[in-house]
């Protein structure tokens, strides 16, 4: 059976940032139901460490599964992101419980594309 475990460290701001992005977003998504891919909506946010961030991120319901007794839907994370220096696209999951919303699971790795002047 699975088990919860404590992040290992803190994430950088960037990845902070998109984390705080998602779970305001995605619990809305799938409480308004559809299978196709779902924009969250662009947004630009202030970092934890002073800096800007433009998101652009979409969701798309990609399978159920379980994670130990719960039903969990998993969630497929693509898009971009920018701060002031580069561009940055994003892949990544996100699992729900599918009862209480509640995030078992995040994982949404920026890639660098190209940097500023």
């Amino acid at each position: 059976m699975a088990s919860w475990r404590p992040a290992l460290r803190e994430p950088d701001p960037m990845r902070a940032a998109i984390y705080d992005y998602i779970r305001n977003r995605s619990p809305q998504v799938y409480l308004e139901g559809g299978g196709a891919a779902r924009a969250l909506g662009r947004t630009s946010v202030v970092m934890s460490d002073g800096g800007p961030l433009n998101l652009d991120l979409t969701l798309t319901p990609l399978d159920t599964s379980m994670v130990g007794t719960r039903t969990a839907i998993v969630f497929g994370i693509s898009g971009h992101v920018a701060d002031t220096a580069a561009g940055y696209e994003v892949q990544g999951k996100v699992v729900l419980d599918r009862q209480t919303l509640a995030f078992l699971s995040i994982d949404a790795s920026p890639t660098l594309l190209n940097r500023r002047g």
